[in-house]
């Protein structure tokens, strides 16, 4: 079992994957914003390449993990897959808020959006590793009790076995 600090070490580092994919889903809409403040001018080169930016860091950060071997391929296309939906969702909700508020609200709307996602995925993975425990414990609680009771020093053999008489 991984001890306590090497669990506070995986977790902080995936802190800084959600960072970095809620950042990219906020840049993602600051060239419309910097559009609409008079800050440059719009080009069509720009707008591809801002929506393709957060899905083309997200592909390259899970590629390279599979090739350094922290991952396997499978874990990386699920991890690219979910990471993917989540900023495409957060992106879907920036549209939304710049159509009906302007550009200028796109950038929370994408980024909370991001992070409202990472935080109910991350409580709902909780909640299933409890109840997958809770299941467990009670497996074995019910397998204890199954048991033939402590007999005269002799330990507790599983139901089904006895002791041969001397």
């Amino acid at each position: 079992m991984a001890a306590y600090q090497e669990l506070v070490d995986r977790y902080a580092k995936r802190r800084k994957e959600n960072l970095v994919d809620t950042l990219t889903a906020g840049l993602s809409y600051a060239d419309n914003v910097a559009v609409d403040l008079g800050l440059m001018e719009e080009s069509g080169v720009l707008d591809t390449l801002t929506a393709a930016a957060p899905f083309a860091v997200i592909a390259v950060t899970e590629q390279m993990r599979v090739i350094l071997g922290r991952k396997t391929g499978r874990a990386g296309f699920s991890d690219a897959v979910q990471r993917m939906l989540k900023t495409g969702a957060a992106m879907g909700v920036g549209a939304l808020a710049a159509a009906a508020a302007g550009p200028v609200a796109a950038v929370p709307a994408a980024m909370g959006t991001r992070a409202l996602l990472s935080k109910y995925r991350s409580k709902s993975l909780l909640k299933a590793r409890v109840q997958e425990r809770t299941a467990r414990l009670q497996s074995l609680r019910r397998r204890r009790e199954s048991r033939v009771p402590f007999e005269a020093g002799r330990p507790a053999l599983p139901p089904g076995v006895s002791y041969l008489e001397d």
